[in-house]
């Protein structure tokens, strides 16, 4: 099981030289196709690997840091302060509610699904909270390591109210990916 209540030494896997090889993150930002210009929010994002990632990639545009664990909002906190990543904002969310600050171009949710508790709710009040022109994607784990399978996750996301886009299992080796919008008059 996974604590998170020693984010520095979280850091020593999360942001490890080697996620490249085994997540293929250049890979995923290719297929968000960003723009100087967006606003993503980057949910559960823990030590803020992807923020960072996102925070370089978006020169005119803003990053939301968000994660429903203490011990991480202040972890990123200290980092991107820093780094000096003036387009990133940390926030905390509650554990069944994603706190969007704003309406963002991007959510996005990389190898936090298996750990939210109450799907349904946490999926229904992001949809809530989305435009109708956000996009979302999930990331996580497939194949043997999967606590949620992409064929689960895929229909909880539609049960919630959203339309799948694609499901993406060739992209990452080991990740699916699963791209989804707000539907029109929703």
């Amino acid at each position: 099981m996974v604590s998170f209540a020693e984010p520095a030494r979280l850091s020593f896997i999360f942001d490890a030289e080697d996620r490249e090889q085994w997540q293929k993150s250049s890979a995923i930002l290719q297929r968000m196709a960003l723009q100087p210009e967006m606003v993503v929010a980057d949910i559960g994002a823990g030590t803020g690997y992807f923020s960072r990632l996102f925070a370089l990639t978006l020169s005119g545009g803003r990053v939301h840091a968000i994660d429903c664990e203490p011990n991480m909002v202040a972890h990123m906190q200290q980092r991107f302060a820093r780094e000096g990543l003036a387009n990133v904002s940390v926030h905390l969310s509650r554990v069944c509610d994603p706190c969007l600050p704003e309406i963002p171009d991007w959510v996005f949710l990389a190898n936090v699904y298996r750990f939210i508790q109450e799907r349904e709710v946490f999926l229904r009040r992001l949809l809530a909270q989305m435009g109708q022109q956000t996009r979302g994607l999930l990331v996580d784990f497939k194949g043997a390591q999967a606590a949620v399978s992409s064929t689960q996750a895929r229909a909880e996301v539609q049960q919630a109210g959203f339309v799948v886009d694609e499901l993406d299992l060739q992209t990452c080796p080991d990740h699916y990916l699963l791209h989804f919008h707000k539907p029109a008059g929703c």
